[in-house]
């Protein structure tokens, strides 16, 4: 079938649906398929996106299906065939996931998660595991997204909060998904005691450093041990390591994850380049307690700023 705009006032549904069907097809089974990878890239909006009709002033039920959706179909059709070694549509391939990455990837209405779920899923028949891993400056506000919602999922299996708005239960989506984009090495934020290369060395022997940068609007805080949180304005000195799963195994357990510590990506600019990793970030629960952090805590973490190439001088907790 042959991709068209349809006119928002005047939705076919059958012809909707059909190139839906289209556009799945051509990514599950690629050039066997009727639709050709010439006619969607064709069909490529001037927005960058694939939806399937002329305006996103539809419903939001139709926005999602016939908007976000095809747009996700798209994307993961671009994704797979760079990977596959078309390397000339990295162009379309970023516009697309940035298309993609604005969006909360949630589906409407009561069916919020199972959209989200859905749009993952997509990416993920594109090869999204090796994406991650291999091309992490390709749009690295999609990476943020997507690693996020693998660490809400991570977290929320570990808690037993896996189920959606009418109690239905995702904890088998959720265990595939995190189970499927359980990556072999990511990038790691590390702050605080973290910084001390020795003590890293012990904890996470595969690791290796990357390099030194800043976190631009976020505060390093010490309620006990120390803690990053969002200030407009402040910058965090950080060192940025490459660590294997089996490292990052070892950071959940040292870290107390999730309980103490929660994981979230930011985006950070190391070298010249911008990549999204992974950061602790201590949770309110145990910000709140009345506790001291062990002897000779604050002497390690200067030691690590130093080992950084930091100055001691920046050592500057704010208030929690």
């Amino acid at each position: 079938m042959k991709l068209k705009r349809l006119n928002a006032n005047e939705p076919n549904f059958e012809k909707l649906y059909g190139m839906i069907e289209a556009m799945n097809e051509l990514l599950e089974k690629g050039p066997k398929s009727i639709l050709t990878l010439e006619e969607l890239l064709e069909f490529q909006d001037d927005d960058c996106s694939f939806k399937l009709f002329d305006s996103y002033r539809v419903p939001s039920d139709a926005r999602v299906d016939f908007c976000y959706m095809p747009t996700y179909i798209g994307a993961a059709i671009l994704m797979k065939e760079y990977l596959n070694g078309k390397r000339d549509l990295v162009t379309n391939l970023k516009r697309a996931l940035m298309v993609s990455s604005k969006t909360n990837f949630y589906g409407h209405g009561y069916e919020m998660e199972k959209g989200r779920i859905e749009a993952v899923q997509i990416f993920i028949k594109g090869g999204l595991r090796k994406f991650l891993e291999t091309d992490r400056e390709i749009c690295p506000e999609f990476h943020q997204k997507v690693n996020n919602i693998v660490h809400e999922y991570s977290s929320r299996l570990i808690r037993g909060y896996t189920r959606g708005l009418w109690n239905e239960d995702y904890s088998a989506q959720m265990r595939e998904i995190v189970d499927n984009l359980k990556l072999d090495k990511r990038l790691y934020i590390a702050y605080g005691s973290n910084m001390d290369v020795s003590q890293m060395e012990i904890r996470c022997p595969g690791a290796e450093v990357v390099g030194k940068t800043y976190l631009k609007n976020w505060e390093l805080t010490l309620p006990h041990y120390a803690n990053i949180e969002r200030r407009v304005g402040k910058r965090t000195p950080v060192l940025i390591w490459e660590t294997t799963k089996e490292d990052e195994i070892e950071l959940d357990r040292y870290e107390g994850y999730p309980v103490l510590y929660d994981k979230i990506d930011i985006i950070v600019n190391v070298n010249g380049k911008r990549m999204s990793a992974i950061a602790y970030v201590m949770t309110d629960e145990y910000k709140k307690l009345d506790k001291e952090p062990r002897s000779g805590y604050v002497e390690q973490i200067l030691r690590g700023y130093r080992n950084a190439g930091f100055d001691e001088s920046e050592f500057q907790p704010g208030k929690s």
